[in-house]
């Protein structure tokens, strides 16, 4: 029996994420290639508003701002157990607040397309251990941003 990617998209609001949808199955895709992963992944991508993200932030982060992103990785606890038991390699789950995406893209002048991709592509690439911690750390994972995002033809075009 051969297993398949499980990956999951949830929209929690009434914000339309239909046109970005392609956007985050590429995104997926390509950072597997890029980081050379042959297992089978299991990952949740869940769209939310400020308030739950808030909520969410408060909750688990003891932080009392909206967050972009926030990621609740799987892998760092029972690994071995969940991939044996599934076939599949369970990262967790990415949440990305729709208004903050909308506000950074306003901010940055660049697409909400673009800014819904580099939020994505972060928070994967945090859900499978990168971070930007130390200069070198940082380093590492923005040039993978970089790449992906690049390698997809998303660019940080200004908005006219």
């Amino acid at each position: 029996m051969v297993i398949k990617d499980d990956f999951v998209i949830h929209n929690a609001t009434t914000f339309d994420i239909v046109p970005y949808q392609a956007d985050f199955m590429a995104i997926f895709q390509k950072i597997k290639v890029t980081l050379n992963i042959s297992e089978p992944l299991e990952l949740s991508l869940i769209i939310v508003d400020a308030k739950e993200q808030l909520e969410l932030n408060k909750q688990y982060r003891q932080n009392d701002y909206v967050a972009d992103v926030i990621t609740f990785a799987l892998e760092e606890e029972n690994t071995i157990d969940l991939l044996q038991l599934t076939g599949l390699r369970s990262l967790g789950d990415i949440f990305i607040c729709y208004e903050k995406a909308l506000e950074q893209a306003a901010t940055y002048n660049h697409s909400v397309r673009r800014e819904f991709a580099f939020l994505f592509t972060h928070g994967m690439l945090h859900i499978l251990g990168y971070d930007h911690q130390t200069p070198a750390t940082e380093e590492t994972m923005f040039n993978l941003q970089r790449k992906v995002l690049n390698d997809l033809q998303i660019h940080r075009i200004p908005i006219e």
